[in-house]
């Protein structure tokens, strides 16, 4: 009878323990992606923050300072597919932002789907929005978000996802999303039909009111550093010039502020996902550089849109029943110039040298031809009807090419797509490659660049990411909220690790394609 008791007893705590932990489960899943974000940034720019953004997140929540890319290409798709699906581009397919189809011969968009419409108030206010703008979903993207497993575990549940750029919304929120919005080219927020057939009232409102044009009055300075003509742009380029200011991150922290609000996310039973990708910090950091004064001024300001953001979450939900993440989808390297200007290795390549001179060189081995379909993204796509026709070895003529393309200073190395099928790479810049290779849409021979070198098309100024090294691939992860421990790790975690530790801590199954781990640090 005592053993009984004691086994009923056991027995009840476990289910009271285990009740306890399910009632933790947060009402709102906030994650934030900011895009073209370097690690170094938060210490750079450290001393200029205010007490309540970065400074807040760090302070009260668990700050992951060796977050890595585990992969390549480091681009704006594939890092917010990889992060909210807990897995790289060749589970979930997201290989690029745009890559070559070897099938149609097209280029894919990765979020782009030409059997949608865009969804506007366009008709209503008779403004003119690009079609092409809403044509979106996420149905290139192959496997589930967590957000995708939250709506399968309770389809109560809501998920919104919010961006200036289209990828940055949709593939967040997933497949099974109740919305996602993202700017059009003329400063207006729209959405797919995909989502639905007409915008709520709310952000029809919000577009009549609450304007890019409002935004784009005066000057964009910082004393004795720059001046931006803001009334110049929007007469230049209309609404979208936002996108290039500070304040395209700050019109999309209000629209994430009124979606909060009007959708009453976090006020239900059960658990809502709020996905925010600020924008405005790559396009400036695209123009500008990672060491102009423009990018700091950006990230001052980006502060200060956080630290509202988190005093609307603490007012109305609750820190305790909030989890916010905050990373980034890439980095970016430095400028070749600055580089070069301090001795430190670097250039500017011409990629289409490469192309005409290696088909030279096919030419002369094979004969006359036209044994390439593509080059782009790095990756080099070869003509294999004419291959079977001529009865060549496929694997000998890709070793042929990836070999050529080692002669130029600024290739580190080459990759054939036999290599990267018919072996497992663990733990070298080689396995980088392998886990951004996706069999059915990467091309036959892959090329890694020399750090820093970049293609000419920037040599006029500006910068970007996409490689497989420090400066593309580490990111600052926090996670802040009523369950997190505070603290800080060191330790090297990836970023598909985010995925699964919020499935985790959700109670929810990991995303169909999670290669991912929970971050102990955070569940336990």
């Amino acid at each position: 009878m005592k053993k009984i008791l004691i086994l009923t007893l056991i027995i009840f705590t476990g289910f009271q323990s285990f009740a306890q932990e399910n009632s933790k489960k947060p009402k709102l899943v906030v994650g934030i992606v900011v895009d073209q974000m370097r690690y170094d940034y938060i210490y750079r720019f450290w001393d200029a923050f205010g007490n309540d953004g970065f400074k807040k997140l760090i302070g009260e929540g668990h700050f992951f300072r060796n977050a890595q890319f585990g992969y390549v290409p480091t681009y704006t798709g594939p890092g917010h597919a990889s992060i909210y699906t807990g897995t790289t581009p060749a589970v979930h397919g997201i290989i690029a932002n745009d890559w070559y189809d070897k099938n149609s011969g097209e280029f894919i968009y990765c979020a782009g789907d030409g059997d949608m419409h865009t969804v506007c108030n366009c008709e209503e206010k008779n403004v003119d929005v690009q079609s092409a703008d809403g044509k979106m979903s996420p149905h290139h993207m192959l496997t589930t978000t967590f957000a995708d497993e939250l709506k399968l575990f309770s389809d109560e549940s809501k998920v919104i996802g919010i961006s200036l750029k289209d990828r940055g919304a949709i593939l967040p929120a997933g497949h099974a999303a109740n919305g996602a919005y993202w700017m059009s080219s003329d400063g207006k927020w729209i959405t797919s039909s995909f989502y639905m057939e007409s915008l709520p009232d709310y952000i029809q409102t919000i577009n009549d009111n609450n304007t890019a044009s409002s935004f784009l009055k005066g000057e964009w300075k910082a004393e004795n550093e720059f001046t931006h003509n803001l009334s110049l742009m929007y007469a230049t380029s209309g609404g979208s010039a936002i996108k290039k200011t500070p304040f395209g991150n700050t019109i999309l922290k209000d629209l994430a502020i009124e979606i909060l609000q009007k959708e009453k996310l976090g006020q239900g039973e059960t658990t809502d996902i709020l996905a925010i990708s600020f924008s405005s910090t790559d396009y400036i950091g695209h123009q500008y550089g990672p060491h102009a004064p423009e990018i700091k001024d950006t990230y001052i300001k980006l502060d200060d849109d956080l630290a509202n953001l988190l005093k609307e979450l603490e007012k109305n939900i609750g820190f305790e029943n909030v989890v916010v993440f905050l990373t980034a989808d890439h980095g970016v390297v430095s400028e070749p110039k600055e580089l070069l200007e301090r001795n430190i290795p670097a250039g500017y390549f011409d990629g289409s040298i490469m192309k005409t001179e290696l088909l030279t060189h096919l030419n002369a081995i094979y004969g006359e031809g036209d044994w390439i379909k593509n080059y782009s993204n790095n990756h080099l796509f070869l003509n294999h009807n004419l291959i079977v026709e001529k009865n060549i070895n496929l694997e000998e003529i890709q070793r042929k090419c990836a070999q050529f393309f080692l002669k130029y200073e600024w290739v580190k190395n080459t990759y054939t797509a036999t290599q990267l099928n018919e072996n497992e790479y663990q733990n070298s810049f080689h396995s980088l490659v392998q886990r951004g290779f996706n069999q059915k849409r990467a091309g036959d021979v892959i090329v890694s660049l020399q750090t820093g070198w970049l293609s000419s098309y920037w040599s006029a100024g500006g910068t970007t990411h996409g490689s497989s090294y420090s400066y593309d691939t580490h990111v600052p992860l926090i996670f802040w909220g009523g369950t997190i421990p505070q603290g800080q790790t060191d330790r090297k975690v990836n970023i598909q690790d985010i995925a699964p530790s919020i499935s985790t801590i959700l109670g929810t199954s990991y995303p169909n394609g999670c290669t991912g781990n929970p971050l102990v640090e955070i569940t336990e």
